[in-house]
């Protein structure tokens, strides 16, 4: 069953019982926005395991969403849906 979750202002709809991480692109020089992809953990990490992209967020906003998403001891801990 799916569930929607308001993380850091978004909501996000995600497989319910499931571990996920987020990520977005490194910065670079000229670039304006910052695309968050939610990747399915939960037996590893696979960069073909996407399960959301959150589009058109600055850099701060994508920081500010990776801190609250990804809210574990360790920053690769995830959470659990």
């Amino acid at each position: 069953m799916k569930t929607t979750k308001t993380i850091a202002g978004r909501k996000i709809t995600l497989q319910r019982g499931q571990r996920y991480m987020a990520g977005r692109p490194f910065a670079s020089r000229g670039r304006k926005t910052y695309p968050v992809t939610i990747y399915r953990i939960t037996n590893g990490f696979h960069f073909d395991n996407k399960a959301a992209r959150i589009d058109g967020l600055t850099y701060d906003q994508a920081n500010e969403l990776l801190k609250a998403f990804n809210n574990g001891t360790t920053s690769f801990d995830g959470r659990v849906w």
